[in-house]
């Protein structure tokens, strides 16, 4: 492996980290994929395999525990290296934010208009205006795709895609609205606090979270209201409050 400023370029077929083994450090995958291994070398289990905004050894520096798995590159990759004092940093970071309440900047553009086609998915309705829909709670119009997900009734909602590894879903789950693969397991958050609505990302995503165009850092709560355009990695959404 070759490092540049926290970056790292790992080659085909190298172990990042190998279980059992301290560790130092997180990583993120800007590029390429990595498996998840269990077990001895030889008698080794794949649990899963990650790929762009995935993370992976974060337990280790959140618990200061053994590595729990083998990490090994399945194509050439590029990552992001994030140690104990960055992530304490970022962690920090979070946490005043959280007490803060911080809000969006000004200067939000014009949203475009919303497509009027779209397939049915769960608790989705398509081919509707966003504003005509006559369901109570909190509702993220996909623009792209017309799909419309009613969120769930609760004070705060995970919004990410499927995790193989552990085989655990988000609450929105947006696997199937980000064909591109661009957000992370654990993309972001949407809290509710005494009638106010919040949005902010977790700590680790790759590609980004955005309101009105302007994307939030990791950690820092952006206040939402009713209309506002909300966008994880390339899914764009428009939030309709109840």
């Amino acid at each position: 492996m070759t490092s540049k400023s926290g970056h790292l370029e790992v080659k085909k077929g190298d172990t990042i980290i190998r279980e059992g083994e301290p560790g130092k450090e997180m990583f993120v995958i800007e590029e390429g994929e990595v498996e998840i291994l269990k077990g001895a070398p030889g008698s080794e289990r794949r649990l899963g395999v990650l790929s762009q905004g995935d993370f992976f050894g974060e337990m280790s520096i959140i618990d200061d525990l053994p590595r729990g798995a083998t990490a090994r590159a399945l194509t050439d990759c590029q990552l992001l290296a994030i140690d104990h004092s960055t992530f304490d940093l970022m962690r920090e970071a979070e946490r005043r934010a959280d007490l803060a309440g911080v809000a969006a900047p000004p200067g939000s553009p014009e949203l475009p208009p919303p497509s009027a086609e779209g397939s049915s998915r769960g608790s989705a309705s398509s081919g509707v205006d966003p504003a005509s829909v006559e369901a109570k709670g909190w509702k993220l119009f996909a623009f792209e795709s017309g799909v419309i997900v009613v969120l769930q009734d609760r004070p705060e909602i995970r919004i990410g895609r499927f995790d193989s590894v552990t085989g655990t879903r988000p609450d929105v789950d947006l696997t199937d609205l980000d064909t591109h693969r661009t957000t992370s397991r654990r993309h972001a958050r949407i809290v509710r606090e005494e009638g106010r609505v919040f949005v902010s990302e977790e700590i680790g995503t790759a590609n980004g979270t955005f309101v009105n165009g302007n994307r939030i850092g990791a950690g820092v709560r952006v206040e939402v209201k009713d209309g506002d355009w909300l966008q994880f990695g390339d899914v764009k959404t428009i939030f309709k409050a109840g």
